[in-house]
């Protein structure tokens, strides 16, 4: 009979359940919606001060360098990503190193990409995720001086 087919054809998936090819849909648009407006490079006007300053070496090598006279040795910003655990503290707790990095991270566009060293890069999220390990890098030695502080007045 014509319904016992029908819920054979339906009980082997050979008709789609509609909400569930629908939900399929909406969120497959929903991922492509943010990749077709990232795709969008920034005008020259726009990008051309933020590669400046990203690879601004001479603000970004001498930044932590206070009393020390240890420079960094950078040409880009994102230099500070190969630093050891030590140097890469040093240029987070610099109030002159990561105030920069703080007006760039608001300075950059997050709906377009940005041509840099050859590649169109979301260099909005490059530096909020570098901004963001410096934080968390810097809350972690917080905790561990305070802690070892303690240690030492309680002995």
């Amino acid at each position: 009979s014509p319904s016992h087919i029908s819920h054979v054809t339906m009980s082997i998936g050979l008709i789609p359940n509609f909400p569930v090819v629908w939900t399929m849909l909406l969120v497959l648009l929903a991922g492509s919606i943010p990749m077709t407006v990232a795709g969008i490079e920034c005008p020259a006007d726009v990008s051309d001060p933020i590669r400046s300053k990203l690879d601004d070496a001479t603000l970004f090598s001498t930044c932590a360098t206070g009393n020390s006279g240890v420079r960094l040795g950078v040409d880009s910003l994102f230099d500070v990503l190969d630093f050891s655990d030590q140097r890469f503290l040093m240029f987070c707790r610099s109030s002159s190193c990561i105030k920069p990095v703080q007006k760039l991270l608001h300075s950059i566009p997050t709906n377009c990409l940005i041509d840099y060293h050859g590649s169109a890069r979301n260099l909005s999220e490059e530096v909020t995720t570098l901004y963001q390990k410096c934080v968390k890098t810097t809350a972690a030695a917080d905790l561990a001086d305070e802690e070892h502080l303690y240690r030492y007045f309680l002995d």
